[in-house]
């Protein structure tokens, strides 16, 4: 799988072929793409980018403090999301945290902090699963351990030998401005979800009801249901879909199932069940809030937990 990594500025540059050489170890399949070292003298540079940016399947943008305003860095990413999607384009953040990242194109993505090991696993993750073959998750995260003490080592020269003392930090306001918008965004998504559900017609008479749109929860009932009992289908099947978006989508829920009209079943990727541990207190709220049960099992088919109704 050929991957873009995209850089502007000596950081950067030296945090792209840093990656460049260690992904492979990951997974032999991982073919990296880095323009300073992967453009042969006498190769037109532009137009060797616009290729690879097509060809590529996976984007990694190495983001610094210095580059994030940077217009080329800004260019690539926007081409590299027309190609991929935003699930297949991840800054990562050399000499920064995610909430050091500035309002702009970047922030829609999901951004790794190069210094946590667990952010950087589960980069490597989302890219061994995009892989053809995939690595076996067990032996991904023996190599990923085997491996980790090697990046850890260049990202920390990398981050000494250009330190970002003058980069301005953001102020406190900027970071609540940004998130009340991106809350005003989540609000939005989530009314348009709840317009998409209530145009659903129905489908069938069967008590179990499999969500198979990310947009949408289809739901079936009998003729003679009453409005009471369609309600509270209603309001399972809301939760249903507000479950799905704390978790992250489509992507991390695999699949869901409302069942009668009081409890909705979650199945999740790998990433998915670590998110579903990580909100599981939104996910009581919710719960309890709607009193509709929501159950989170994992790949295998196995509950990892629950939150009943109350």
């Amino acid at each position: 799988m050929q991957i873009f990594i995209s850089w502007s500025g000596e950081a950067a540059k030296q945090c792209a072929e840093t990656l460049r050489d260690w992904l492979p170890y990951m997974n032999q399949a991982i073919s990296p793409f880095v323009s300073s070292q992967d453009i042969a003298k006498g190769e037109r540079g532009l137009a060797k980018i616009a290729g690879e940016l097509q060809a590529c399947s996976f984007g990694i943008v190495c983001v610094t403090r210095e580059n994030q305003y940077a217009p080329w860095i800004n260019f690539e990413s926007g081409a590299l999301s027309r190609e991929l999607g935003e699930s297949s384009l991840i800054p990562f953040l050399v000499d920064m945290q995610v909430k050091d990242l500035s309002s702009g194109p970047l922030t829609q993505f999901q951004a790794t902090d190069s210094s946590h090991k667990e952010d950087v696993w589960a980069m490597v993750k989302s890219i061994n699963g995009k892989c053809e073959p995939q690595v076996e998750s067990e032996r991904l995260r023996t190599m990923f351990d085997r491996f980790w003490d090697d990046l850890e080592t260049s990202l920390v020269s990398i981050r000494s030998a250009n330190p970002a003392a003058d980069a301005p930090q953001r102020e406190v306001p900027d970071i609540l401005d940004e998130l009340v918008k991106l809350a005003r965004e989540q609000h939005a998504r989530i009314g348009s979800l709840e317009k998409a559900i209530g145009n659903v017609g129905v489908t069938n008479n069967t008590s179990h009801y499999t969500i198979n749109d990310p947009k949408e929860v289809r739901i079936a009932s009998d003729t003679d249901e009453s409005a009471e009992k369609a309600s509270r289908k209603d309001r399972a099947r809301r939760v249903g879909n507000m479950a799905r978006e704390l978790i992250g989508g489509r992507e991390k829920v695999t699949k869901a199932v409302l069942v009668g009209d009081s409890l909705v079943k979650l199945t999740c990727t790998e990433e998915g069940i670590t998110r579903a541990r990580e909100v599981r207190n939104e996910l009581s709220n919710l719960a309890e809030d709607y009193m509709v049960g929501i159950s989170i099992f994992g790949p295998d088919g196995v509950e990892d937990v629950s939150h009943p109704p109350f």
